[in-house]
This record gives C-alpha cells, structure tokens and sequence, in this order.
C-alpha cells in the first residue's frame, strides 16, 4: 500500500503517543504503531519492545490482516480490550486502534499491549513514584470547567502575592495580572472578565496591565 506524505504525517503524530503510554504504564506495557505500507516490515516505532520481542521491521500480526479485510465494516476503529497468549505461556491485555488518513482509509494500527503474567507487586510498583523520581511530583489541579480552572490559578497567584504587606493595593494586583499573563491564563476566553471581578478592578485596568506586560517582552 503506497501512503503520501499527509498519511506518513499522521502516523508520525502518533510516535509520541507511544511515549506517553510507556510512562504511564510502565515496562510492561508494549506500546506499537504500525504502518501499512509495508505489511511485512510494518512496525515503525515500537517502546518496551521486549514484551513480545518484536523490532522496528517486524511484520504485521494476523490478527491485524484480520481486522484490516474487514476495516470497511467496523462498527468502531479501537478493538478491545481482549486477551492474548504468547507462545511461552504469558498472558497479554490488548487493545488495537486502527489509524485511518483524512479520507478514512486505513494507513496503520497502534497496538497496546499489557504483559500480565508479571508478580502483581511488580506490577503495581510501576504506579508508584521511585526515590529518584520524588522531584517529578506536580500538584496539577484537574477542572471540571473553564471558571473552575481560572478561578484556581487566579487563587494561587493572589495567595503569592498577598503575602507580601509592604506592596500597595494597585501594585499587588499588577503582579497578579502579570503573573497570570506568564502562565498563559489570558489565553483562556473569560479570563480577563473573571479576574478583574475578583480583583475589583476594571476590565480596562486588566488590559493595562497586559499591555505593559506585553511591551516588556519586546
């Protein structure tokens, strides 16, 4: 199957998927894309390859020739999850995602693959942070709505810079808009709205304060 450069594009965005996938789940978890292109040689980017042992270059499953005859009728593009045994007895959790291009033609498949024949201690070790990764901790707020999200950071920022007594009222709330502004908070529409309420200031002040904000980056 000859894919363009759009379709080679798409799978490539993918790559990066594969990463985030290994960090979350650990060793132990495969993490494959396929290209199409060359059903024999289709793995192009594999992580924790040694799950089933597989390479950069190796083929494509017969399951996944399976799923590809019959990708026009597909109720859905993610099969799964469902459970498969390697030929030295390890149990796998699967799930296979079928990647189409722009004009929904299959181009490749990213496979996900669980290795659950590990000891479950191992396994839940790979959860938990190790000594060398205590710095990685980030205490990330997850909101259930834009005011939500605003409203948090805008608290934050106000806790910062409150707690310094000997700055003025009109100055404490310049740092605050400015600090709002280096973390990208104004990017968010109904930023500007909902900080100048809880600040008491006036939509016209926030724009100043931006535009000052603004210029010292030049």
């Amino acid at each position: 199957m000859r894919l363009n450069k759009e379709d080679r594009e798409i799978l490539r965005a993918v790559e990066v998927v594969l990463e985030g996938i290994s960090l979350a789940f650990g060793n132990n978890c495969e993490a494959v894309l396929h290209s199409l292109e060359d059903e024999s040689h289709s793995i192009v980017k594999i992580v924790n390859g040694h799950v089933t042992g597989r390479k950069v270059g190796s083929p494509l499953t017969d399951f996944g020739i399976e799923i590809l005859k019959k990708a026009a009728v597909l109720e859905t593009d993610v099969i799964g999850s469902y459970y498969n045994k390697l030929d030295d007895g390890r149990l796998l959790k699967c799930v296979t995602i079928l990647i189409r291009n722009t004009k929904g033609k299959p181009i490749g498949f990213m496979c996900i693959n669980i290795d659950l024949s590990i000891p479950l201690l191992d396994f839940l070790k790979e959860f938990f942070p190790k000594t060398d990764e205590s710095s990685n901790n980030i205490a990330e707020h997850f909101p259930l709505g834009v005011k939500d999200l605003i409203s948090s950071i805008l608290e934050k920022v106000m806790n910062s810079v409150n707690i310094q007594r000997e700055i003025s009222f009109s100055e404490k709330n310049k740092m605050i808009v400015l600090e709002l502004y280096k973390k990208g908070i104004f990017n968010v529409k109904g930023a500007v709205d909902l900080v100048a309420k809880k600040l008491g200031i006036s939509r016209y002040s926030v724009y100043n304060y931006l535009r000052e904000a603004r210029s010292e980056e030049l």
